[in-house]
C-alpha cells in the first residue's frame, strides 16, 4: 500500500461517505431509494413497473332507449289519471316505437343504453293495455248510467 501524495485514500472506518452526505440530526436515514437526477423525473424508480395509461372510451349514447324508458315510465303514471289517460296512449305508442329502435341501435353499436330501451318497451306496453282497460270500464259505466236514466 502506498502512502503517495496524489493517490486516493479510502474513508476510515466510522467516517462518512463521500457519496452520501451527512443525514440531519432526528430523521431517520433514507435507504434503497436511488438518488433524484432532476426535477422532474425522468421515469419510475428502479424495480417498479410503470403501468400502461388505460383512458376508458365512452360508450356510444342510446338516446332513443332512453326517450323510450322515459315516455313509458310517464305513461303508467298518467294511464291512473282520468281525462289525462288519453296522453298515456300516445306517449305508451312513442314508448314502444323509440324502445324497439333504442334495442336495435344498443345491439348494432354496443350495449349502451339497452336496459332503458328495454324498459321503454315494456312499460308502454303495460301502459297501454292499463289505459285501454281503464277507458273501457269506464265507457261501459258510463254507458250504463245513461240506460237506466
Amino acid at each position: 500500500m502506498s502512502d503517495a501524495p496524489g493517490t486516493p485514500q479510502p474513508p476510515g472506518w466510522g467516517s462518512p461517505h463521500p457519496d452520501n452526505p451527512p443525514q440531519s440530526p432526528g430523521f431517520p436515514a433514507q435507504q434503497g431509494y436511488p438518488p433524484q437526477q432532476g426535477y422532474p423525473p425522468q421515469g419510475p424508480p428502479y424495480g417498479y413497473y410503470q403501468q400502461p395509461q388505460q383512458y376508458a372510451g365512452a360508450q356510444p349514447g342510446n338516446g332513443l332507449g332512453i326517450a323510450g324508458g322515459v315516455c313509458g315510465i310517464v305513461a303508467v303514471v298518467l294511464c291512473w289519471i282520468p281525462f289525462i289517460d288519453y296522453i298515456s296512449i300516445i306517449l305508451g305508442a312513442l314508448a314502444i316505437i323509440f324502445g324497439a329502435l333504442g334495442i336495435r341501435h344498443a345491439n348494432a353499436h354496443g350495449g349502451g343504453g339497452k336496459g332503458m330501451a328495454i324498459t321503454g318497451v315494456v312499460t308502454g306496453i303495460v301502459a297501454l293495455v292499463i289505459t285501454i282497460l281503464f277507458l273501457a270500464v269506464v265507457y261501459t259505466a258510463v254507458t250504463s248510467i245513461n240506460t237506466l236514466g
